[in-house]
């Protein structure tokens, strides 16, 4: 299946014409031992609210990685927001809104052959994976979905120093993919998936890369996928 692979501010300016609510970025935070996935604009360049509520549905899998990249499966219990206690080097958690389709009336959270009229719809897949240390492992990609993969340690760097990451699909590198930076697109990856990326201040780090690909699935016409790497730089 063919991908399209489309400019980051305009994969949410349709977005955010299909519906307001499917525009923000994900984040995690963490509060002791536990930690908690919001979705909003509170670090986005865009405006809009802090925080958006979503359904306790919308995390579909999570997983816990060591330091030497073993994975282990964290509980979906169903609450929103989500939360998870433990420590991880990195924790990978994926989400879907399921299926939207919009009218010349309104956006519908359904399939399109669930909606009348019915002149736009989409699947909305995402992930994001926060970094809480530095691991060789995390180099590879996990092999599943879309990934953003740092070519070396995040935390060694500091504002104004360039970070190489690569882009992938299902584990196989991707060119001319859009990339942001707190959702300004920075730039194209090259034929092996990569882009350098100057970090600009302290603190949290979100970068992030979307995609589209037609669907025939009957229940909408595109997939659109999103992937956000999170980690943080010391203050």
């Amino acid at each position: 299946m063919k991908s399209r692979f489309l400019p980051i501010p305009l994969v949410a300016g349709l977005i955010l014409c299909m519906t307001p609510a499917l525009a923000h970025d994900l984040w995690l935070e963490k509060s002791g031992k536990q930690i908690t996935l919001f979705q909003g604009h509170r670090h986005s360049a865009h405006a809009g609210a802090e925080t958006i509520a979503y359904g306790k549905d919308f995390v579909t899998a999570a997983t816990c990685l060591d330091a030497r990249g073993a994975k282990r499966p964290l509980a979906i219990l169903g609450t929103s927001p989500w939360t998870a206690s433990g420590e991880c080097a990195a924790l990978l958690v994926e989400a879907s809104s399921g299926y939207w389709s919009k009218t010349p009336w309104e956006t519908k959270n359904a399939p399109k052959h669930e909606v009348p009229g019915a002149i736009k719809s989409w699947r909305s897949l995402e992930s994001l994976e926060r970094l809480e240390t530095w691991s060789a492992a995390f180099s590879q990609p996990l092999g599943v979905g879309l990934e953003i993969v740092p070519g070396a340690d995040p935390f060694a760097l500091r504002p104004g120093d360039k970070l190489t990451v690569r882009v992938f699909l299902d584990g196989k590198p991707q060119a001319s993919v859009p990339v942001a930076y707190h959702g300004e697109t920075r730039g194209e990856t090259d034929a092996d998936g990569r882009i350098a990326i100057r970090l600009r201040h302290n603190g949290l780090q979100l970068i992030s890369a979307s995609l589209e690909r037609p669907l025939k699935d009957g229940r909408a016409d595109v997939e659109i996928r999103a992937a956000t790497l999170q980690f943080e730089l010391p203050q």
